[in-house]
């Protein structure tokens, strides 16, 4: 049986520059999922380029880190914005009510702008795997029937948590930063495969470039990782090794 690949391009919605990307990794390429920040310049654009693109699956990208939030959330924001601040509050102090009314909001948001359910749930930085977090973000995924990106080599350090949520085998993020090539896609999925792994997650974050991205620190990698993600020898490989390209759709 063919294993799952999943490839999903996180950051949807950040600004025109990525969606783009992330649609020309879609169209032309490997790229059947994304996931859309909510609170980002670019949302209305991203949303209008799914429909375009229905087999695109679009899933939420939660925010804690970076633009305004929907709520006030006092604890987590300067100025009215959120930051990477959030990193250096200890687990026990995190606001989990206020992360919780944000969660919701967003979610709300997502229905609002694309008009259906997101495809799963992720998160910007990862924040929905620090310990503290991870089960809010649980608990909102059974409630709502949706499933969750896991990074099961964080969950492993932590008290064991019983739940039900749909999710993959295996979640990557080394697909990421200035060694992107073919090969290390390659050797990212095949070595899970041989892991025994029936469906794999892998993180990309495809692009073009704009004004508004350079303000990003990661900028320019994008569009190595696109190169990367529209290549037919990358996706005639991929099928010749046994995988199959699809969504949190077919989990």
């Amino acid at each position: 049986m063919a294993v799952l690949l999943i490839v999903n391009a996180d950051d949807f919605g950040l600004c025109e520059a990525v969606n783009y990307g992330i649609i020309e990794s879609h169209r032309n390429g490997v790229v059947h999922s994304t996931s859309a920040m909510m609170n980002m310049p670019a949302i209305s654009h991203a949303a209008k380029l799914s429909q375009e693109n229905p087999n695109l699956a679009v899933g939420m990208h939660f925010v804690l880190t970076a633009g305004k939030p929907f709520s006030s959330m006092p604890t987590l924001s300067r100025d009215g914005l959120l930051g990477k601040w959030l990193w250096n509050i200890d687990i026990n102090d995190l606001p989990l009510i206020e992360i919780e009314q944000e969660l919701n909001l967003q979610y709300q948001k997502f229905i609002e702008i694309f008009g259906q359910k997101p495809s799963h749930i992720d998160s910007h930085h990862h924040v929905h795997m620090i310990e503290g977090i991870f089960p809010i973000v649980v608990a909102f995924a059974q409630e709502k029937g949706i499933a969750l990106r896991v990074d099961r080599q964080l969950e492993k350090n932590w008290p064991p948590l019983s739940y039900q949520v749909p999710s993959t085998d295996c979640f990557s993020s080394e697909f990421y930063g200035d060694q992107i090539s073919e090969a290390l896609f390659l050797k990212i999925i095949n070595e899970a495969k041989a892991q025994g792994n029936n469906s794999i997650e892998v993180m990309s974050h495809p692009a073009f470039i704009d004004n508004a991205l350079l303000k990003s620190n990661y900028a320019y990698p994008r569009l190595n990782e696109l190169e990367v993600l529209t290549s037919e020898n990358l996706k005639s490989q991929i099928l010749a090794d046994g995988f199959k390209i699809g969504s949190y759709r077919d989990i």
